[in-house]
């Protein structure tokens, strides 16, 4: 493998969790973002996929033009030719490619890592409120169980009082009867 491309899929090697996740439909940005960052991490995918494929041919078209200058090289040390002016032209214009290039992929990597800060402060605060509500639940339903053994205990106490009056009318209606009798 040649030392460029080794380098470029190193380069490459960031958005390897989308394959890993079945594609840019299911990673794990768009499960937690909402619809404009699964749009905007799409489109990060799609621009970044356009810049490994023109930066793919791009070198491909180096490593044509390397053989060019070696093969051109041994040539005019048999046979001097005067220098064909297409050639500087192109690889000028070949580096000004690769340069526009790398710097479209600096940029998308910038904007991948603000996507990637901005997913992970989003599933902070997300894990915050669902904390607090975690707690309000629970203080809720401390609250309810706590009721329920204070009105459990108000019956019994109403129920003792009422039965206690009953058995004390029953005594005093039997005391009577024992008298008369």
């Amino acid at each position: 493998m040649e030392p460029g491309m080794e380098a470029m899929e190193d380069d490459i090697c960031i958005l390897k969790h989308e394959t890993a996740y079945g594609g840019a439909g299911e990673s794990p940005v768009s499960v937690c973002a909402g619809d404009e960052s699964v749009a905007s991490h799409f489109a990060l995918v799609t621009a970044y996929e356009d810049i490994k494929k023109r930066l793919r041919d791009t070198e491909r078209e180096n490593t044509l033009l390397r053989k060019r200058v070696k093969t051109t090289g041994k040539d005019k040390l048999f046979r001097p030719e005067a220098p064909s002016p297409e050639g500087p032209q192109y690889v000028n214009k070949a580096f000004s490619a690769y340069r526009g290039i790398y710097i479209e992929k600096e940029d998308l990597q910038l904007e991948l890592n603000k996507l990637k800060r901005e997913k992970s402060e989003s599933e902070r605060r997300l894990n915050e409120q669902l904390q607090a509500k975690e707690m309000e639940l629970l203080q809720l339903k401390t609250e309810m169980e706590t009721s329920q053994v204070m009105k459990s205990l108000t019956i019994t106490q109403e129920y003792w009082h009422v039965t206690r009056s009953t058995v004390n009318w029953k005594i005093h209606t039997l005391q009577e009867e024992l008298e008369r009798g």
